[in-house]
């Protein structure tokens, strides 16, 4: 009976990185700009183009609501999609 198992298969390289799931929530506007990895500009030209995220009730944070339009307009980050 061999007992040498190979138990590599399940864990990640030491160079490897494991992959990010997103969740959905309020997001400070620097929070969801750096998952997106884009400068503030381009973040905030971003929101402008989006109706929902032009008025946030707070001038930092998006809402879930806001977030979720982001996501419509721009897809999850992280995530390309390819046309």
């Amino acid at each position: 009976m061999e007992t040498n198992h190979d138990h590599s298969k399940n864990k990640l390289d030491a160079h490897q990185v494991a992959p990010k799931t997103f969740v959905l929530k309020a997001y400070t506007k620097k929070e969801l700009r750096l998952l997106y990895d884009i400068p503030e500009t381009t973040f905030r030209r971003w929101l402008k183009q989006i109706p929902e995220t032009a008025n946030t009730g707070y001038k930092n944070w998006l809402d879930v609501n806001q977030v979720e339009a982001v996501l419509k307009h721009r897809g999850v980050p992280g995530v390309r999609i390819f046309k």
